[in-house]
């Protein structure tokens, strides 16, 4: 008890305290930034294998415009690399659905009904918005196409006039947060 009283030994005690806390917040600054510097060199990797699993793209990969098969009859799907926009989570493909023909006059509501019809035929499923109970309720643009891998939505701007028909095409997988 009496080393405590003592001036020199709590100097001692308080230095080697100190030392200790610098060290361990040393410590854990490089760890963080080692940690840091992994995940920006791989960002895929740490999802719990979402996925990439079955041949799937990557979540941080949009699926390509080829997922939603042939294009209906008079139609044709266009999409370009740059045609992809993503967030830190997830990316998404614009593809634009045109006619094949100059001459025919179909709106933009009309293609992507079309395109829905298709992949209807396909077995791909139907995601109703909020507060729709059955299909026949709402207009089947406003729905969401999914196979299960991939979703697609009707992204066009129905209000301008002769608005070309643009489809945004998905993963299905929630992003890995």
């Amino acid at each position: 008890m009496a080393l405590l009283r003592s001036r020199r030994t709590m100097f001692i005690l308080a230095a080697v305290v100190i030392v200790g806390l610098v060290v361990s917040g040393g410590i854990g600054l490089v760890q963080s930034m080692s940690t840091v510097a992994q995940t920006e060199q791989d960002p895929g990797q740490g999802q719990g294998g979402q996925g990439g699993g079955e041949g799937g793209p990557d979540p941080l990969e949009a699926p390509e415009a080829g997922v939603l098969g042939q294009a209906p009859s008079g139609l044709e799907y266009s999409s370009e690399d740059d045609d992809v926009e993503c967030t830190p989570a997830e990316c998404i493909r614009l593809v634009s659905v045109m006619t094949t023909d100059e001459d025919a006059d179909v709106s933009s509501d009309e293609a992507v009904e079309a395109v829905y019809d298709g992949l209807l035929e396909q077995n791909w499923g139907q995601l109703l918005p909020e507060g729709a109970e059955e299909p026949d309720d709402v207009p089947l643009s406003e729905t969401i196409m999914t196979d299960g891998e991939v979703m697609v939505a009707d992204a066009t701007e129905h209000d301008s006039e002769g608005a070309v028909a643009v489809l945004m095409v998905g993963n299905a997988n929630p992003p890995a947060n």
